[in-house]
């Protein structure tokens, strides 16, 4: 009891010196930490260790972007080989170089050619769906004509009624579905896919979704405003799809 007493004035100063320089102690502690951090990247260059292990971090953190940007290229082109139905199809990765008119009329210029196997009537699709069909060839470019351009025609189906019908695009570059049969009309919202019954496209290709169902020219038929499901404002990067006969 006595050895208690005489530590409690002990205890109390040593209380009050925390109290008081303990947020100096702390505050110097954390700021060297600080400094040595620093130091790994802003230390004396002619410190030999620093300067290897500033480089070695660098690289990693190149290292680390690099596979990331690869992780996201991946992710995208699974993506884009997920619309491929066809075992008989294979697919080349392509870049959009320009646009040959405006934003409606003239198709896209890409950078792969007849060296990368393309041939005329390959069919060229992005993430979010179908493009449209390579026209002219060249040894390293091609010219895709894509689905708002008229004059390009695309057999397809509507994904839940079933309806089937030709797909075109008006002089306006305003994407329509015509002589769809009224027995089986479709509903504002449905997905329309291509079908393979036109003998061009591969079955399953996203062309875009049913805005507005109307009657048709002929009165016997139903029309179909569709909203394209490719933003063809911000196309960068394709997929070309090549029978495996181009193979070299």
């Amino acid at each position: 009891m006595d050895r208690s007493r005489k530590k409690l004035p002990a205890y109390i100063v040593l209380s009050i010196l925390l109290i008081v320089l303990g947020p100096a102690l702390l505050s110097g502690v954390g700021s060297r930490l600080g400094a040595m951090f620093a130091g790994l990247f802003f230390d004396d260059p002619g410190g030999n260790d620093g300067y290897y292990t500033r480089t070695l971090v660098l690289e990693l953190m190149l290292e680390n972007a690099r596979l990331r940007e690869a992780a996201m290229k991946t992710a995208l082109y699974r993506e884009l080989l997920g619309y491929v139905r066809l075992p008989e199809t294979r697919a080349i990765v392509a870049r959009v170089l320009y646009r040959t008119e405006g934003l409606v009329g003239g198709g896209f210029v890409l950078d792969r050619g007849s060296r990368d196997s393309v041939v005329t009537g390959s069919v060229c699709i992005a993430a979010a769906g179908l493009v449209g069909i390579i026209d002219s060839v060249n040894d390293h470019t091609c010219t895709v004509l894509p689905i708002t351009l008229p004059g390009v025609l695309v057999s397809a189906v509507c994904g839940e009624s079933g309806a089937m019908g030709l797909v075109s695009s008006s002089s306006d570059g305003r994407l329509g579905m015509s002589h769809v049969d009224q027995a089986v009309p479709p509903r504002v919202g449905e997905q329309v896919l291509t079908s393979r019954f036109g003998g061009v496209y591969p079955d399953g290709i996203v062309i875009g979704t049913v805005t507005a169902v109307e009657e048709g020219a002929r009165g016997l038929d139903i029309a179909l405003r569709i909203e394209p499901a490719v933003d063809f404002r911000r196309l960068g990067e394709v997929l070309i799809l090549l029978p495996y006969y181009s193979a070299p």
